[in-house]
């Protein structure tokens, strides 16, 4: 927009805009294209049109309509709308266009889940909600471009529908892109919706692929041909054909499986280790990323490196990150304290001589940037709470989960009882090195639930790292019991900087409601609810996570509804019909 606005000498610019097809052009955009020296506009509307592997996350609002071209006042206006366009993206491309966004929302999900449970889909389907008898039309994305482009070069204006003169039946459709994921893809009329109930799994597909069956249908068969008669083509383009389309599916397929393994190589590299001292003691804390502002990384009390591994990978191209496993489990120190972690934070920011910082806490972390923020207000651009937790002894809440309160008990025994830590530690190790989902026994509903509620397998034994003997154990459990003593309700009305809280729906350690609770505590505070997501959210989905980290440090904080109202997301969340499964599943 800045740009368009210093177009003063450059009087009959054309523009190409391109946007969703079920978005519209913005007042800000539209007066900045009114007052720059344009000469024609052209507007590309392509379903998914970019940043779609996110997006999900976001409140949906109500459909919007683009606006009428003939409401610009240009020499020349061209609408562009397209088909479902298939290629393969580069890596890291944000741009999850047409069918290529159906694929990748596949992938990961597929991905996530055969991170907790790899045999899943070998027994069980997948259903999307798409009719049967739809029709599938794609093109490929060179073809549609060159077909947008001839358009472009040979006439003054007018609205041209891109596609293909043939398509693939939505059941064709799924069945192909089914055999080379390995996932037997079901499709489902929504009218069907009250006789066949859709599983957890199935419902965050659905909402994750974002309204896929709204930009299905054969188009209008004169509208084609008026585009390709006004690009001087002789005939309609047939569009793929099944076998064009298998291969683009497959080396589309191949491409994902090779950037996520190399990810996950890149996510394993450990950063550069530094040290600093506060009093006696020496602090080590990692280093990497850019030279862009900086963000320290609030580790949970008692955890190491491995949950937050994906998501330094993914912030690091935009930030210098800052992160250290919180002491306190080692033998040879004292027996610390939250301030003390304050503390600890103050002295690497000083350290590194960052002037201002965006903060990111996680589970207990939270709580040691909320007084932080406290100690140092000058010394914060922002603060991102995930899956915070809110327990305090001296405040009776109605949202402890039984994970809190189930500890609560431990280490409260283990404060009478010492002795008893060996035997804690060793069953807690026990019980999760034996972790696997006894799936075959539950009913398809409740097995979908148990494994989204699962925690990564990466992560089963990492987390339990304050449990590796009798000595961490109770240190551990002397942390946990002061933690729960520091209230963040009597600080958080005082701190004055942009928070953003994360909740996930299938937290069993930090309820979602203590960050709905926090949310009101705190003056300048937003939420975002995950669908499907566990405690461990920043591990299986740290795309998503880093994306919006990124937009909320941005200054502009996250993308709000096209009515300006605050994000706010409820997992039964309903905005179109297709999303009866969560009213159902809710039991509503």
């Amino acid at each position: 927009m800045e740009h368009l606005a210093s177009l003063e000498n450059a009087a009959g610019a054309e523009v190409w805009h391109f946007a969703s097809s079920d978005e519209s052009v913005s007042g800000s955009l539209r007066e900045t294209f009114q007052l720059a020296p344009i000469g024609a506009l052209n507007v590309v509307m392509t379903p998914y049109c970019g940043g779609q592997r996110w997006r999900w996350i976001l409140p949906r609002g109500g459909s919007v309509v683009y606006n009428n071209p003939a409401t610009f006042d240009f020499p020349v206006t061209r609408t562009f709308r397209t088909t479902l366009t298939l290629d393969i993206a580069p890596p890291d491309d944000i741009a999850q266009e047409g069918v290529l966004h159906f694929l990748s929302t596949l992938f990961d999900l597929k991905t996530e889940v055969d991170e907790r449970a790899d045999d899943l889909f070998e027994y069980r389907g997948l259903r999307c909600l798409i009719a049967p008898t739809a029709r599938v039309n794609v093109l490929r994305t060179e073809q549609a471009a060159a077909i947008i482009m001839a358009i472009a070069d040979r006439t003054e204006g007018g609205n041209y529908v891109v596609a293909g003169a043939e398509s693939l039946s939505a059941e064709d459709f799924l069945e192909r892109v089914g055999n080379i994921y390995g996932v037997s893809l079901l499709p489902l009329d929504g009218k069907a919706l009250f006789s066949q109930r859709l599983t957890a799994i199935d419902a965050l597909f659905d909402r994750r692929l974002m309204n896929f069956a709204e930009h299905l249908g054969q188009p209008d068969c004169e509208a084609i041909e008026h585009a390709y008669n006004a690009a001087g083509m002789r005939s309609v383009q047939p569009g793929l054909d099944p076998a064009e389309f298998d291969d683009l599916v497959e080396l589309a397929h191949q491409a994902q499986l090779s950037e996520h393994s190399a990810f996950v190589s890149h996510a394993s590299k450990l950063p550069d280790i530094r040290t600093t001292h506060r009093g006696d003691r020496e602090l080590s804390y990692s280093s990497t990323g850019s030279d862009g502002e900086a963000v320290v990384l609030l580790n949970a009390l008692g955890q190491g490196p491995k949950p937050w591994s994906r998501l330094i990978a993914h912030l690091r191209p935009r930030f210098r990150v800052l992160s250290w496993d919180p002491r306190g489990l080692d033998e040879s120190e004292s027996q610390l304290s939250l301030l003390d972690h304050v503390a600890d934070l103050a002295s690497i920011i000083e350290r590194e001589s960052v002037t201002r910082v965006h903060l990111v806490g996680w589970c207990t972390g939270p709580k040691i940037a909320a007084e932080f923020a406290l100690r140092h207000p000058d010394r914060l651009l922002s603060m991102t709470f995930l899956n915070m937790q809110v327990k305090c002894l001296e405040s009776s809440l109605d949202f402890d989960t039984p994970y809190e309160t189930d500890f609560q008990a431990l280490f409260s025994e283990l404060e009478q009882s010492p002795s008893t830590a060996s035997s804690i530690a060793a069953s807690l190790t026990s019980r999760a090195s034996e972790a696997g989902l006894d799936l075959m026994i539950e009913t398809e509903t409740e097995e979908s639930e148990a494994v989204l509620r699962a925690m990564n397998r990466d992560l089963r034994m990492p987390v339990l790292r304050p449990f590796r003997d009798a000595n961490t154990t109770i240190r551990f459990a002397h942390q946990m019991i002061d933690f729960w003593h520091y209230d963040v309700s009597q600080v958080a009305g005082q701190i004055d900087v942009p928070i953003l809280l994360f909740a996930s729906e299938y937290d069993r350690i930090a309820a979602p409601k203590a960050s709905e609770w926090a949310r009101g505590l705190f003056p300048r505070a937003r939420l975002l609810q995950a669908p499907g997501a566990t405690h461990y959210f920043l591990y299986d989905r740290a795309d998503v996570v880093a994306r919006m980290i990124e937009w909320f440090a941005s200054g502009d904080g996250v993308p709000e509804r096209s009515d300006g109202q605050m994000l706010s997301l409820d997992p039964t969340y309903v905005s179109n019909p297709a999303d009866t499964a969560g009213l159902i599943r809710a039991g509503e």
